[in-house]
């Protein structure tokens, strides 16, 4: 499987051109690419370019999430903040839900305050369908694919398979925090992984055929969540015309569940805020928090 080790970072919030200076490009950042899988150079682009004020890396986490928040009152010091692992062990997702990413996948924690995102509070829930759409155009852009799908509201899926998970998560500390905690399945293939978990997951590496730089697709996300946020105020309009052609759930029949209610019909797609519609035999609803068991 081949390596594929950019230039530097090539992706620039405005230009998408390589921030590098040129004495770190090359093969400098190719030989860090191959014993260090986030290097420092990268690490600082990412701060720069990102604006984020700390770039926390680990070997190993049980849970970026559960770390930031177990340190949360230290990291608000010095918002935005991020924390990275190379593993993790004991991942959460919604609900209780568990999500295991060993070497090659990515899996991180932004930390925002309200000084870093346009986005009132009250609406910060919205990001969990932004920070998807942000990362299934990374992959896209990345993979040159047009397989990848998302799911309501916090997965994107790759040739019908989870490829990405996503938690937003509310905190207060001196002031309310957003903490935007992802697992993207990169370079951990899954072409060993017993037959129930390959019909269920993917990686993007099982597609591409070529190992991906890291830090270049964290720093292309970020710069693309950043700017949908900004353009994303209101209302989640803009990303309505995205989302319909990139909906899995659209047309289909499916079934949720909040609380002790359950409805059954058809997903017609989300509206301007970020609601699931489902349409059923007695009217249409608007279900705003929930879980879909069946689809």
């Amino acid at each position: 499987m081949a390596d594929h080790a950019p230039n530097g970072l090539k992706l620039n919030t405005v230009a998408h051109s390589s921030p590098l200076p040129a004495k770190e490009r090359g093969q400098d950042i190719r030989r860090s690419f191959m014993s260090d899988w986030f290097p420092e150079p990268a690490k600082r682009e990412i701060e720069r370019q990102a604006a984020f004020s700390l770039v926390d890396v680990f070997d190993e986490l049980p849970s970026t999430s559960d770390h930031a928040l177990a340190n949360l009152a230290a990291y608000s010091q010095r918002l935005p903040a991020l924390v990275v692992a190379r593993r993790q062990t004991k991942g959460r997702g919604r609900g209780s839900r568990s999500w295991f990413a060993g070497d090659g996948a990515l899996t991180f924690t932004a930390m925002l305050g309200t000084q870093d995102t346009p986005i009132e509070p009250c609406n910060w829930p919205r990001c969990s369908l932004i920070a998807g759409v942000a990362m299934c155009q990374t992959l896209e852009t990345l993979s040159q694919s047009e397989a990848f799908q998302l799911k309501w509201p916090n997965d994107v899926f790759l040739a019908g398979r989870k490829v990405c998970g996503i938690l937003v998560e509310k905190r207060d500390a001196a002031e309310p925090v957003l903490c935007v905690g992802i697992g993207v399945n990169v370079n951990n293939s899954l072409e060993d992984a017993p037959a129930d978990v390959q019909q269920r997951a993917i990686a993007l590496t099982d597609v591409t055929g070529v190992q991906h730089f890291l830090p270049e697709i964290l720093l292309d996300f970020l710069t693309r969540f950043q700017t949908l946020c900004m353009q994303n105020v209101d209302s989640l309009a803009g990303l309505l015309p995205y989302w319909q052609t990139h909906c899995l759930l659209t047309g289909r029949a499916i079934e949720t569940r909040q609380a002790d209610q359950t409805i059954s019909g058809e997903c017609r797609g989300i509206d301007a805020t970020g609601a699931l519609l489902v349409e059923t035999p007695a009217g249409s609803w608007q279900i705003v928090s929930g879980e879909i068991v069946r689809w």
